[in-house]
This record gives C-alpha cells, sequence and structure tokens, in this order.
C-alpha cells in the first residue's frame, strides 16, 4: 500500500508541475483521464506507472517515426462531471492524438454526449468498462478491447448454473453501470434459469459495507455476484463473515485478485471466480504477456504487479502505440484513428485485435480465473 500511495503522490506532483501547451516540435502526445484519487485510487496508479514507463522505454530507443511520445495526463476522481471537462482540455490546449486507457461507465457516458471525440476525431483506446450504453450511437471513436459486461455475466451465469447454483444476490453500484449490469443480469437470469433473491446497491465512493454483507449473506444465496469497483469488492469481503463455502462468489474481470486478497484477507477471498477479458499474464506462449513480463522486469516496470488489469492498460498502450506509428510521421488524432480502424485481424503480439470501419470492439476475449493460494489466480 505505501508503494501506491507513494506512487500517486508523485504523479500527482508531476500534475501541478507540467504546463500546458501544444506539443513541442517532433512530440506526440498522448491523453489519459481516470481516477488517480478517489474511489479508483487503489488500481490506478501502477497503470499510470505502466504508461509513464512504456512511453520512457519507446522514448530510450529513438522514440516512434522520430518523435518522442509523451503522456498528458489529467485526474477527474471517477467524477462524471469533470471527465468531459478535462478530456476537452486535452484536445483543445495540450494536442493530444488520442486517448488511452478510460475508466467508468458514467464518466464515458458523459463523455460522449459532449461529442467532443467525434468532433475532434480523437480516439479513445480502451476503456474499463463493459457497459452497452458506451457501445452504441456516440461511441464511433471509442476502440473497445475487452468483452463487454454482458458478455462478462453471461459466462459468470452459465457458470455458476451449471454448478446447479439458482438462488443469486447481487451487489451493484447505484448509477449508470449499476443500472447496466443488473440489465445483463436480467437478461441472464432469464436465459440461465436463476432467480435474483437480494439485490443490494452501494453509493460511488462508499467505506462501510456492513449492511450490504448483512443483507446478502441473510439472503442465503447459493452464489453471488460482486458486480462493482474494486475499491466497493474489497470493503464488501472485509465486512461479508458468512461461514466459509457458503455462497460461490464471483467478481468482474477488473478486480485484482492480489489487491483483494491484500485488504480483505487471503482466507476469505479463496475460491472466488473473477471473470478475464485478456488472457493470463503470465502465458509463455503469447509474445505479448511475454513481453508484458519483459517490461516489468526492466527498470520501466519497477513496481508495477503482474495482474491481469495491469496486463490489459499494457495491451492498450502497446495497441495505441502501434496506431502512432502506422499514422506516419506527423500523427494527428484523425489519421491514428484512421490506422485502427485498419487494423481488422491484426496480431497485437500474437494477441488477435479486429477493429473496422464499422466495428469498434476489438475483442470478445473470455475466460474465469479463480483465486488460490497465496491469491494466485488460476485460469
Amino acid at each position: 500500500m505505501f508503494v501506491k500511495k507513494t506512487l500517486v503522490a508523485s504523479f500527482l506532483a508531476l500534475l501541478g508541475a507540467s504546463a500546458p501547451g501544444v506539443a513541442s516540435a517532433g512530440e506526440v502526445r498522448i491523453g489519459s483521464v481516470f481516477g488517480l484519487t478517489g474511489p479508483t485510487a487503489s488500481t490506478s496508479a501502477e497503470g499510470l506507472a505502466i504508461a509513464n514507463g512504456y512511453f520512457d522505454m519507446i522514448n530510450a530507443k529513438g522514440g516512434i517515426n522520430g518523435n518522442t511520445l509523451k503522456l498528458v495526463m489529467r485526474d477527474d476522481q471517477y467524477d462524471p462531471r469533470k471527465t468531459p471537462v478535462l478530456v476537452d482540455e486535452l484536445v483543445n490546449k495540450e494536442g493530444i492524438v488520442a486517448l488511452v486507457n478510460g475508466l467508468g461507465t458514467a464518466n464515458t457516458a458523459a463523455l460522449m454526449k459532449t461529442g467532443i471525440l467525434n468532433q475532434h476525431k480523437v480516439p479513445l483506446v480502451g476503456v474499463f468498462s463493459g457497459s452497452d450504453i458506451i457501445r452504441g450511437p456516440g461511441s464511433e471513436q471509442i476502440f473497445h478491447t475487452r468483452a463487454s459486461y454482458t458478455d462478462e455475466v453471461m459466462k459468470i451465469a452459465r457458470l455458476s448454473t451449471t454448478l446447479g447454483l439458482k438462488r443469486v444476490a447481487v451487489l451493484y453500484q447505484d448509477d449508470g453501470f449499476g443500472a447496466s449490469i443488473n440489465q445483463s443480469i436480467a437478461k441472464a437470469a432469464q436465459d440461465y434459469q436463476f432467480e435474483v433473491i437480494q439485490k443490494s446497491g452501494y453509493k460511488a465512493g462508499a467505506t462501510d459495507f456492513s449492511q450490504q454483507a448483512k443483507e446478502i449473506a441473510g439472503a442465503k444465496p447459493q452464489a453471488i455476484f460482486l458486480m462493482g469497483v474494486p475499491e466497493a469488492v474489497f470493503r464488501f469481503m472485509k465486512a461479508y463473515d458468512a461461514p466459509k463455502g457458503a455462497s460461490q462468489i464471483y467478481a468482474l474481470s477488473f478486480v485484482p485478485a492480489k489487491s483483494l486478497a491484500d485488504f480483505a484477507g487471503e482466507q476469505r477471498v479463496r475460491g472466488i471466480g473473477i471473470s478475464q477479458v485478456v488472457p493470463n499474464p503470465g502465458s509463455t506462449t503469447l509474445p505479448l504477456a511475454k513481453d508484458f513480463q519483459t517490461f516489468l522486469k526492466s527498470p520501466y516496470g519497477k513496481g508495477v504487479t503482474s495482474n491481469p488489469l495491469n496486463f490489459e492498460v499494457y495491451l492498450n498502450i502497446r495497441l495505441v502505440v502501434d496506431a502512432i506509428k502506422m499514422a506516419g510521421a506527423k500523427p494527428t488524432p484523425e489519421k491514428v484513428t484512421q490506422a485502427l480502424a485498419s487494423m481488422n485481424g491484426y496480431q497485437l503480439g500474437g494477441y488477435p485485435i479486429s477493429f473496422s470501419e464499422s466495428n469498434r470492439r476489438g475483442s470478445h476475449y473470455l475466460d474465469i480465473g479463480v483465486i488460490g493460494p497465496n491469491a494466485r489466480l488460476s485460469y
């Protein structure tokens, strides 16, 4: 926890020191807006470290097409009211050619409503949200690299019902994110014939989950779907005190197993199933995963944990850098967008990505990992 707090403090200092303005000659700017502080802080700092470290590594090797890369980051504190304002600042004052690693359903939906990405042809590569709300009209500049929440919920529901678990309780966030999740669960319940016997909501940023834990434990479900952001899942599991094995518990893909175990206790979380939208980062057969491990062992990846969430961050960064390379020596937002749209059947270190002029869903990879001894995630 000390390392993460130190990373956050260091990056906030850098944010305060950076001066606004257009990119200097030979410098290509990539923007990122997410909650470095606030409810998502516990998982955000390492993502920022990956981006800065990877760009530093590329620059040390001579950059891309003779240009250096620079990350321009803004902290929206996971507040949807702030996200569009900060993105507007990056587009109109910082001269970014792309955005990478967006975070939050409500945040991204608020950004879509402004139309700024479509107006300026600025692509957003990778959003840590599977909501269908941000995959419809108005999302033409968003290039998704993860399966949807509906896909994740269906994967969890299919496994749960295969195991004969028909009584389900749900923890959800009381906002657009949670509304989307509940729609997906309702569809899954109909398709797979299970009953939702308890739904417990929480407000974004909540820290006390004793009531939700009590409600869900009291309902005695056979399965619990923890459909919240990582911090909420951490705090719920800390408060949940039903007998071990009373219910099979599942969580969404952005919950890191090691951080969950560190916060709530390894014994409490062992056996939890977490849906996965990227391959195992420890794979010895996937070149992209091997590249990620090499990066983590380098000075540029110092302090970063090997987990699926960070691997997804790395994947998105690699993808946007490849698109910038394809855009030529003088990349613009429109050229980067065209490069991304041309990636039909593209191989990113052996990992398939398929975009087109009419398709912005680049990957549908799905699996479920189970937390084992030492918080190791097996899948």
